[in-house]
């Protein structure tokens, strides 16, 4: 379809412009067009993007001081009209024939299948050379990196159908003939090179991840997914056991069906003895004030442990405890050895004393290689301290615990999403457990590839994790102890199977180097500016002229830029198959239900102390359930 005619060069050497009508109003910005060049004695379609609109008949400026004047009369008196057909156009019709535009485009180039990119031949078109509008089905092929298979309604194996592109019709791969361009990303690429999901509050990120969830689920990819939930939005995943695109029959290859696995707060276990002296330095810490000599006892205490429980089973907040207990009671050596060493010569001075047993222990590597039974006056008061400080912390959370721990066999399974809540638990604790699980993780793809460890000890297939509010788990200019370990993982996980998404609604608070690790980028609304600078510091792929769009991006919309795409693109979201849970109460409609005459009569109940009917039984579970917590 010929949309235009190339006027000339644009404002750089890769953009040109053409000059339309554009009656039908269908070159928008980010819109797709193409013109025909020999490259290399072959005819290629070279593809470019819209970047810009500019109208060139403009009305003169007293005209348009008085609104009364219809519009299309001025047009007609300026000469944009055809005056002599005005009179059988409808008004809409005189409109737009009297509107012009020049439209600039930024050149993409021609798509080579072999390389699976664009390749700019650097040849812009000649004025008066034709401009077409790309088709649908010609993008479709051109865009994506796996195909859509048009008869199934879905992507093919290893894609994920996520939506549609905005410039075109919303697509809907139920009607009878589709319009519009649906945008499939390459999972392997997502899952190798990691993916990030950027957005303002209620912008729609964690439904673009719960779609890109679904698409993962299907028989056509059956990943093995593990979402790190801090606020319970991603409950509702459960509706993926009773959907039935997410399941495969017999006759169409291996029986399979979806599973989804909510891991409640109260369920999620870190064994103690997996918790390391910066884990606990950092719990601790957070909540009460480490002093360096805490650290340092704190240091010898682990050290202590861990040596003797070497070889046995894993050691306990018990025995963390003995130790610290036996600090506490045992006497001091050094005055010890000085009240011997005084009955058997005298009443030496404080001088010699010192030469003969040697300097006070201070804190460094060689007094931490020494057992506790050398203990002085001011570690037992340490120990003291840090022994009350422990002691609440394990008390006040009940994750971390002597022996129950993540089992990554049950959380990890190829065709099983497993999602963990953490809504509950304190957000140092949670940055803890996080931290601990990742390590977890590595270390069994690790002993997987290289082929060593006990099954229980390894995980056979790779995994992807996906990571809400990420800001809080890799801060910028904040040291927490998830951090390293997820710059690890980022940095080497494509060779061990370990693919990691991050969502956030705070890119500026987000540490740059993790952010720039994500090779695919999801950007949602973004009206922050200094969030839009650090986007546009770690997006490469996406041009200046997309990034812009960002803050008029609506809801449900946003752009894809990086590895699982063959070039960024503006896209609609689909809608879900499951629920949406991340949605916010209705306070109004929540108020106005306490005036009702059910809310009014239980609340008398309520204050009267009586037991409920039987019309209220599942009220009572939960109040029962209430009084036992």
């Amino acid at each position: 379809m010929i949309i235009g005619i190339a006027k000339g060069p644009g404002d750089t050497p890769n953009e040109y412009t053409f000059v339309t009508p554009d009656t039908e109003r269908r070159v928008k910005t980010s819109e797709f067009v193409y013109y025909e060049a020999d490259v290399d004695g072959t005819q290629r379609q070279i593809l470019g993007r819209v970047i810009r609109r500019i109208p060139l008949r403009l009305y003169p400026d007293s005209f348009l001081a008085h609104p009364e004047v219809d519009p299309a009369q001025m047009a007609a008196l300026v000469g944009y009209a055809n005056t002599d057909a005005f009179s059988d156009e409808t008004r809409e019709e005189a409109d737009a024939s009297a509107e012009l535009f020049e439209i600039h485009v930024s050149i993409m180039g021609y798509h080579d299948a072999q390389l699976s990119a664009f390749v700019n031949p650097r040849i812009p078109p000649r004025i008066g050379w034709k401009i077409y509008l790309a088709p649908d089905a010609a993008l479709a092929e051109v865009l994506n990196r796996i195909a859509f298979d048009w008869n199934m309604g879905e992507a093919n194996p290893g894609g994920a159908y996520v939506g549609s592109l905005l410039s075109r019709p919303a697509f809907s791969p139920q009607a009878d003939q589709p319009d519009g361009v649906p945008v499939v990303l390459d999972v392997r690429s997502i899952t190798a090179t990691h993916m990030a999901i950027i957005a303002g509050t209620g912008a729609g990120k964690s439904y673009l991840a719960s779609v890109l969830i679904e698409e993962m689920m299907k028989p056509i990819n059956r990943a093995s997914i593990l979402v790190i939930d801090p606020h319970g939005e991603y409950d509702t995943l459960e509706e993926i056991r009773n959907g039935s695109q997410f399941s495969a029959g017999r006759g169409e290859g291996s029986e399979y069906k979806a599973e989804v696995e909510v891991v409640p707060q109260n369920q999620v276990k870190i064994r103690v003895s997996d918790l390391t002296f910066y884990d606990m330095r950092f719990l601790l810490g957070a909540q009460y004030d480490l002093s360096p000599r805490m650290e340092y006892v704190l240091r010898r205490v682990l050290d202590q442990v861990e040596r003797d429980r070497k070889g046995k089973s894993p050691w306990t907040k018990n025995d963390l405890f003995a130790v610290l207990e036996f600090m506490q009671n045992a006497e001091d050596k050094r005055e010890s050895d000085r009240n011997r060493h005084s009955r058997e010569s005298g009443n030496p001075s404080d001088s010699d004393l010192d030469e003969f047993l040697g300097a006070p222990d201070t804190v460094g590597p060689q007094s931490q290689q020494e057992s506790p039974e050398r203990v002085d006056s001011q570690d037992r008061g340490t120990a003291r301290a840090l022994d009350w400080r422990l002691r609440s912390l394990f008390a006040e959370s009940a994750n971390f615990d002597n022996i129950a721990s993540i089992n990554l066999q049950r959380v990890f399974r190829p065709g099983l999403c497993s999602v963990l809540q953490l809504n509950e638990i304190d957000r140092h604790q949670q940055q803890v457990i996080v931290a601990v699980l990742l390590r977890m993780v590595w270390k069994a793809r690790m002993n997987a590839a290289k082929g060593i460890g006990a099954p229980q000890d390894r995980l056979d297939y790779p995994v992807f994790i996906l990571l809400e509010e990420a800001h809080h788990f890799a801060p910028a200019n904040e040291d927490v102890v998830t951090t390293n370990i997820l710059k690890t993982i980022l940095a080497e996980g494509r060779k061990f199977g370990v693919g990691v998404g991050l969502i956030s609604q705070r890119p500026g608070k987000l540490d740059s180097d993790v952010l720039s690790q994500c090779m695919t980028q999801f950007l949602l609304r973004i009206v922050n500016e200094y969030d839009q600078s650090s986007v546009a510091a770690a997006v490469e792929s996406a041009s200046h002229d997309l990034l812009a769009e960002l803050p008029a991006l609506s809801k449900g919309q946003a752009i894809v830029a990086g590895a699982a795409v063959n070039t960024p693109l503006s896209i609609r979201v689909r809608q879900r198959i499951t629920r949406h849970g991340g949605i916010e109460p209705d306070a109004p409609g929540e108020w106005a239900k306490y005036f009702s005459d059910e809310a009014r009569q239980r609340r008398e109940v309520d204050a009267s102390g009586l037991p409920e009917g039987p019309s209220r039984g599942r009220s009572n579970i939960l109040r029962k359930s209430r009084d036992c917590r």
